[in-house]
Parts: structure tokens; C-alpha cells; sequence
């Protein structure tokens, strides 16, 4: 589950798919179970033990087999009533479905305050309580029940429907076919691993009978209030053809305007669901694909032409009788970069944009701060393969995890990964050649006095959790940092990629959050502030001042001016280099009075062991890293709050010529209970300078400076510590760094050398934002 975890939280850290492509993969790996309970036993369903598992027709067979049903029911009924309590919701309410207790599991969606996502179950634990007091089939009962709904349902709970119904059984197939695969030869089976083969094949089973009933309804009801034009095409000046979207309130009486999104993943029917979002809110909804994608007679091409692809897009709207003038754009990930492509351009009628998770190619996927990330590798295959989405792209995790695995052992290159995998990949080879933050990207994304131009009020939401929190926060710091008057709102919490863009789950891998962190809901509070914006309407209530952010553990929202004034309070920290006897270092305010170094020695060729992996799940019951130089503060002697981006300068000298450098920090509370916080990545020959590389001298002393830090938010109580562990990022997540000066993307374990030696210098300044906690 490790590697499954890490791998899912990559891939989606920028490049969004569609909730109905990811959300079976995203809500599986969540399950917050105890760490002493993982290791029972219990016994492995017969059906599955030694099946063949070589197509997902194999997985087909065994998910409408009756006595493997009967199987897993007798295994949940194994699982202690505790147990069943302490976990997500998503795993409790499959429990709960599978073993009969249906009033609880509709008490538990009601209260929850997004029950609405788990209208599958409900819909089914209804029709089965129908099924007792009428004579009715399973389907009728269904539909009837569906039909109830669809009669009280506005034009927006009706929209909420059709998202939290839109799930695709085919990927629910898929995963429990990758589910099946790899537990088929174990003995027996752990909770966490029963958990995970219950709720996926039970949510199979569900969606089997809930989804094909409900969706022709949905239809009929969608086309009743709402005209959708599914394939609207679009030729620009310039003879580029853009497929479009399009969805408008049946019975609007004057223009209106038109919020957008610019997306590469083409896909109708999210699209349709996506518009008439909007257009339930009183806009003019439309999805825009780039270039090739659906009825696009053009080459694929990803990020290159989206900017301009997009304002053309634009200046066709405002050109529409049924449009006001007036467009904005919103949306996350790839579609958070398009946003900020287009803003390049300024097209006039371009009023505001809400860019939630927004990617970067240099500072998020497929580079983190300059480093290649192996996450990214299939992407390009998902979005170019063909003219809407390749879905079996992700479908087969093993094999992937395999992939990168292979390439970490085997030392190669990492431009050898598609011949390792092969398939050509040309699109990460053409990355692979721009390490630098070059022309090649300055030419899609403002640079400069381009963010001068960009005077329209921005949002940006981003999450603690999410990869894509560097590259929005990236945005965010130039946008000011060229114009100091922007109009830029920050919107962040205790969020990952997926929760960053949508509405809150209550926990983040084994984290609960806390009541008030779920009250953030992505696409209605964009509505909100876009109603504020053009309609002079009341501005959301989360967005009190430039930055809001939720402070983990304290259940409150705060609001700062600015991030500026957050990173202000940031106190100057120090190591000392006498470790204690587990091998600690203190984290002191004042610096030794002379200059002293700990030194780490890490055989770049040693491929048994990974440096500067996150942990998960992200809370454990004591403080355990493998290897680092562990950095440790005092207790500290009040509540503190550690909210905004660790900055500084790390005083280093390598016998190399260049090294990638990490660091992962952590929260220890007063029982030594531990939560990884986050992960930092860096090239230091990049340090200084994203467009150019400066090798460093072997063993001459160095300042790097920590850039792109991510930012976090939490409340450390009294007898808290903060730990960081600093390290060389060496794993399989990333391309690995020899030293030798060569480009990284074709150096191999042959250029690993002698072991790389890195002399971390007491003189380092480590700027923790920190301060006394006042309620």
C-alpha cells in the first residue's frame, strides 16, 4: 500500500483527470487504520486465493460470483465493531452496506456534511429497506427512489447528483482487477488489505446495480432544464480547431456571463456535468478542449498553444448573442495552468480567474523545483493516445510501480525509462531536454513584467497535502512580486490534489481534520466569489483577507494579509552538532559561537536503500525515519503556531559537483506521536537561479538558499517538538542525482563515483514560521 499511496498522490498531484476516471483510486487509499491492529490475520476468501488473474475478465467472474460475495461478507463480519468505526467514510459506509446495517449507514450519510457523495449507497440501503415492506424488484425500488429525489431537486442538487453519480464501473472493475492481483497468492490477509478487497468489490457491486438505472434519468432531467450543445466547434484566425462545450439555463431571458474552463481532458460527459455547474448558477457554462483533442483535426499538444488557444476561445465568446461580455475561468490543475497561460495574453474580456492546485512543467510536474519526477512518465500517453483520454493508461499501478522500481534498481538513466517501458514517449523526452526554467516555459506562463498586466482579481486554493501547492504558491509570489498592487486571494487548508479542487474529505491519509476544514467546498465557493465579482453579491465567507488558511488541530480559520506578513514571524534556528543518543541534533535560536559541520556520507550506486521518502501513512505512533541527519527543537514550552513556508540558507559543501538536497519535517506531540508535515526537494545547482545552472565546486563551502517551499499551518501544543530530517533526495519518486556535472536526465550509476560526502554546516539558517499561540 506504500508505494500504491505515493504513486496515486503523484499522479494527481497536477494533472487532473476527471473525478469519474480518478475518484475510485483517490478514496481507497485513506483508510485510517491503527498501525497495531495491521498485523491480524484474518482468513483469505477461498475464491480468490490462487485464481487466475490474468484479465479483468478474471476479475469480472469473481465480482458477480455469489459464493466470493458470501465470502466477503463473512470476512467484514470478522472485523471488530471498533474497527469498523474508526474509518473513513468512504470504508465505513461499504461496511456498513455489506453487512446489512442500513439504518446506520443512512444516519451517517445524512449527518454527513457531504453525504451527497455517497448517494450510491443510499440510494441503494433504500431500496433494500423498500424491498422488505413491497413486493418490488432491486432495480424498480432504485428508480423509485431515484425518482423522489430527482422531484425535490433543484437546478444545483440536481447538478450534485449527477457528479456524485458519476462513477464509472469500468474503472471500478479495473481496480479491484489490480486489487485481486496482488492478493491472490497471500495466505492470509491483514485488516488493512481486507478493508481494501471489501469496500472495492462491494462498491462494484453497488455501482452495478445504482449507476445504470439512475444515469438515463439523469439525462431526461438535464435536458429538461438545461440546453446542452455537447460539440460546439471552433475554428480560430489562425485555423486551429477547439471543440467546445456548451450548457445555458433553458429559459434565460437576457445574456449572461460565461464561465470557462480550458482543458486537455476531453472527456463529454464530465464536460456536460462541468458546464452545467455553471450554468445552474446562472452563467453561461463552457468546457474548451486544446488543440487535436475531440473534433480538433490538429496535433495533440500539450501546454504549448494553450494560452492562445484559450483567449481565442475568448474573443469568440464575447463575439456569442447569448454572451454579456463578461468571461471568467476557474478550475484546478491542468486546468489551473491554462488559466494562467491565458492570462499571459489579457484578452479583454477576461474579468477574473480562480486557478485551484495550478500546474507548472519547472516547479510542480513533470520538474519539483528542477528535478525530474518519474510520477509524470505516463501522463503523456493518458492525454495523447487518443482524442479524449486513455483510461488504461493508469489502470495497471503494478506494472508502473514495477516500471519505476526497476529504473531505481537498474541505476539507468531515466531518458531510458520508455525503452525500459517500451513505448516511445517523446513528450517526457522533450522535457527531459528543458531542465531549466527556460524560454521554452517562459513562453507559456507569465514571466516578468507580464504579471504586471495581469490587474483582474485571482484565486487561488491550494492545500497543504497537494503537490500542486508549490507551483500555485509560485504563481502567487511573482504575481506580487511584479505587481505589488495585484488583487490575488489565497485559499488554503488541510487539503490534497483531489480535495484541493473538490469538496473535503474528513481525513487525509490517517489525519482527521478538523469540523471546520470541511466547510470549504471548491466549486461553490468560486460561484460565490464570482457572483461578488460581477453580480454584487456577498463575498464568500472563508475569504475575510488575501490569505485564509486553516490552522490543523485548532479547528479555526485565520486570515493574514499577505504571506509576507505570515513568513514575518518566522524564528532563526540553528543545529548543534552534538547528537544526542538516538542520534538527534538539537534545533536551537542561538548558533554556535564556531564553525562545526555533521557530515552524511550516501553511495549515489547503492540502490538497497531511498533517502528523503515521505512516510505513510502520515501519522505514526513514534518518530522513526531510516536515514538523514535528524534535526530536533526543545519541548516547546507553550502552544505555538507554525503557520507559512520554511525559508533560509543551507550552508553545505559536497565532494561533488552538484547534489539534490530534501528535507522532511514533522510534528512530534508530547506522547511522541508523529505527523509528517511535508517534503522538500531541490536542486542546488538550480538554487539560486531556475533558468540557469551553477555546478558547484567539490568541496567548497556553499550557501543554498531552501526556495518553493511549501507552506503548512498547525497548532503545536504544549510539550511539542518540530523535527526536521535532512537529507539527499535519492529514490525512486525522482530522477537520481550522480554529481558527476553531467545532465542528470542521461547520467547512470556508472557516473556515481566514490560515495557522495555532504558537510552540512552549523552556520545554516533555518527560519521556522513560528509563534506563540493567541486564540
Amino acid at each position: 500500500m506504500i508505494i500504491l499511496t505515493t504513486f496515486f498522490q503523484s499522479i494527481g498531484r497536477f494533472f487532473r483527470r476527471p473525478l469519474t476516471q480518478f475518484i475510485v483510486v483517490t478514496f481507497t487509499v485513506i483508510t485510517p487504520v491503527k498501525a497495531e491492529e495491521n498485523s491480524n490475520e484474518l482468513i483469505m476468501p477461498s475464491q480468490l486465493k490462487g485464481a487466475p488473474m490474468t484479465s479483468r475478465d478474471h476479475a469480472l467472474s469473481l465480482l458477480t460470483d455469489t459464493i466470493f460475495h458470501q465470502q466477503l461478507l463473512a470476512l467484514a463480519q470478522q472485523l471488530p465493531a471498533s474497527v469498523v468505526e474508526e474509518q473513513s467514510v468512504f470504508s465505513k459506509v461499504a461496511l456498513l452496506s455489506l453487512l446489512g446495517k442500513h439504518k446506520q449507514l443512512l444516519s451517517l450519510i445524512n449527518k454527513h456534511p457531504n453525504g451527497i457523495n455517497y448517494s450510491h449507497y443510499q440510494l441503494y440501503s433504500q431500496a433494500l429497506q423498500l424491498l422488505k415492506d413491497k413486493q418490488s424488484d432491486l432495480g424498480s425500488a432504485i428508480s423509485q427512489q431515484f425518482s423522489h429525489r430527482l422531484d425535490k431537486a433543484d437546478d444545483e442538487a440536481l447538478v450534485n447528483l449527477s457528479l456524485a453519480l458519476g462513477w464509472s464501473i469500468d474503472n471500478a472493475q479495473d481496480y479491484a482487477y489490480n486489487i485481486f492481483k496482488g492478493l491472490k497468492n497471500e495466505e492470509t490477509l491483514s485488516i488493512n488489505q481486507a478493508i481494501n478487497l471489501i469496500t472495492n468489490a462491494h462498491l462494484y457491486r453497488v455501482l452495478t446495480e445504482v449507476i445504470p438505472r439512475v444515469n438515463p434519468m439523469l439525462v431526461t432531467e438535464q435536458n429538461k432544464r438545461f440546453d446542452i450543445q455537447p460539440e460546439v466547434l471552433i475554428t480560430t484566425s489562425e485555423g486551429i480547431e477547439l471543440t467546445a462545450t456548451i450548457v445555458m439555463p433553458k429559459h434565460r431571458e437576457m445574456t449572461l456571463p460565461t464561465a470557462m474552463q480550458f482543458t486537455i481532458y476531453a472527456d463529454e460527459k464530465s464536460h456536460i456535468k462541468t458546464a452545467m455547474h455553471a450554468a445552474a448558477h446562472g452563467y453561461i457554462g463552457l468546457i474548451a478542449n486544446s488543440r487535436g483533442k475531440r473534433l480538433s483535426s490538429n496535433t495533440i499538444t500539450p501546454f504549448e498553444h494553450d494560452g492562445q488557444d484559450a483567449t481565442a476561445v475568448i474573443n469568440w465568446i464575447s463575439k456569442q448573442p447569448w454572451s454579456n461580455g463578461e468571461v471568467v475561468m476557474y478550475g484546478g490543475s491542468y486546468n489551473g495552468f491554462t488559466q494562467w497561460a491565458t492570462a499571459k495574453h489579457m484578452p479583454k474580456a477576461l474579468k477574473a480567474i480562480a486557478p485551484y492546485a495550478a500546474a507548472s512543467l519547472i516547479t510542480g510536474l513533470p520538474y519539483e523545483n528542477n528535478i525530474m519526477l518519474t510520477a509524470n512518465y505516463e501522463w503523456a500517453f493518458h492525454v495523447t493516445n487518443n482524442k479524449t483520454v486513455d483510461h488504461s493508461v493508469y489502470a495497471n499501478w503494478q506494472k508502473r510501480n514495477a516500471l519505476v522500481k526497476e529504473l531505481y534498481e537498474s541505476g539507468k538513466s531515466i531518458s531510458s525509462i520508455d525503452k525500459l517501458d517500451g513505448k516511445n514517449n517523446p513528450w517526457f523526452q522533450k522535457w527531459l531536454k528543458h531542465p531549466s526554467f527556460d524560454t521554452y516555459y517562459q513562453a507559456m506562463v507569465p514571466v516578468k513584467q507580464e504579471y504586471q498586466r495581469i490587474d483582474i482579481p485571482v484565486l487561488t486554493i491550494t492545500g497543504y497535502f497537494d503537490g500542486g501547492q508549490i507551483s500555485a504558491l509560485d504563481y502567487l509570489t511573482r504575481h506580487y512580486q511584479h505587481n505589488p498592487n495585484a488583487d490575488h486571494t489565497l485559499l488554503i487548508g488541510p487539503y490534497n490534489h483531489h480535495t484541493a479542487q473538490n469538496k473535503v474529505r474528513t481525513h487525509h491519509s490517517n489525519y482527521k481534520l478538523d469540523a471546520v476544514a470541511l466547510e470549504k467546498d471548491t466549486e461553490e465557493i468560486v460561484f460565490q466569489w464570482f457572483d461578488y465579482l460581477l453580480k454584487n453579491t456577498a463575498k464568500p465567507t472563508l475569504l475575510k483577507n488575501k490569505v485564509n488558511y486553516q490552522v490543523m488541530g485548532s479547528n479555526q480559520w485565520l486570515h493574514k494579509a499577505s504571506l509576507a506578513e505570515m513568513n514575518k514571524n518566522a524564528q532563526s534556528f540553528y543545529f548543534q552538532t552534538n547528537a544526542n543518543e538516538q542520534g538527534h541534533y538539537l534545533l536551537s535560536n542561538k548558533m554556535d559561537s564556531k564553525l562545526n559541520f555533521i557530515k552524511q556520507t550516501v553511495d549515489m550506486a547503492d540502490r538497497t536503500t531511498e533517502h528523503n521518502v515521505s512516510p505513510w501513512p502520515i501519522m505514526s505512533e513514534s518518530f522513526n525515519v531510516d536515514n538523514g541527519v535528524v534535526l530536533m527543537t526543545e519541548p516547546f514550552e507553550q502552544p505555538m503556531e507554525l503557520s507559512g513556508q520554511i525559508h533560509g540558507t543551507l550552508s553545505l559543501a559536497v565532494n561533488k559537483k552538484d547534489v539534490d538536497i530534501g528535507y522532511t519535517l514533522f510534528a512530534i506531540d508530547n506522547t511522541g506521536k508523529s505527523m509528517h508535515l511535508q517534503t522538500y526537494i531541490s536542486r542546488a545547482s538550480y538554487a539560486h537561479n531556475m533558468s540557469r545552472r551553477e555546478l558547484l565546486t567539490p568541496n567548497e563551502k556553499k550557501n543554498i538558499p531552501i526556495v518553493n517551499a511549501r507552506m503548512t499551518a498547525m497548532l503545536l501544543k504544549k510539550g511539542s517538538r518540530l523535527a526536521i530530517v535532512l537529507n539527499v533526495n535519492k529514490n525512486r519518486n525522482a530522477q537520481v542525482n550522480m554529481g558527476s556535472g553531467k545532465d542528470v536526465g542521461s547520467e547512470t550509476i556508472a557516473d556515481a563515483g566514490k560515495p557522495l560526502v555532504l558537510t552540512w554546516f552549523n552556520d545554516s539558517e533555518i527560519n521556522l514560521p513560528l509563534k506563540v499561540w493567541q486564540p
